[in-house]
């Protein structure tokens, strides 16, 4: 299972790395060329940039959950005890599944509307379902990554409450 993280790991690293390029490398194009040309030969790179932004949006909420950094008060749970951080941790995780199965719902039937009605983006000429698959697919991502944090935080706090005991 490690192996399979590891490469989620590898790849996700790439793709936020790869699109932050393409954004930036993009602007600048485009702000050059608006100032040096007459017309800018890039009119599609407003709708590439946000494609690539909700993609990239979709994969640091995943790294940001690998990284333990998501979204976390630990005003409460740094006053409990590890069987109350343990509850805190279940609930959090359960909370964040349940939500991820919503995205994941939700945004595939959002591309199965898209794809159903031909919905292109008017700029590239491409179906706005490739825009939209970042939310089942990163959703689906994200619902891997909640369930590794989830038990990694529990093993860790099994193993406070081993070591206090020894």
């Amino acid at each position: 299972m490690k192996g399979i993280y590891q490469a989620l790991d590898n790849i996700e690293e790439a793709l936020i790395f790869a699109g932050m390029l393409v954004m930036v490398t993009l602007n600048f194009l485009n702000v050059v060329c608006r100032f040096l040309l007459p017309q800018t030969p890039f009119s599609y790179t407003e709708e590439l940039t946000i494609l690539i932004f909700v993609w990239i949006t979709m994969l640091g909420v995943s790294c940001a959950y690998k990284r333990v950094a998501h979204t976390g008060l630990t005003l409460v749970t740094d006053r409990l005890g590890i069987d109350g951080k343990k509850v805190f941790v279940v609930i959090a995780t359960i909370a964040s599944l349940i939500f991820m199965v919503f995205v994941v719902k939700y945004g595939f039937d959002m591309v199965l509307n898209q794809i159903s009605h031909g919905q292109i983006l008017p700029g590239m000429k491409i179906p706005a379902a490739c825009q939209s698959l970042a939310l089942p697919i990163g959703g689906i991502v994200i619902f891997l990554r909640v369930i590794s944090v989830g038990v990694t935080e529990l093993e860790d706090l099994k193993a406070q409450e081993r070591g206090r005991k020894e």
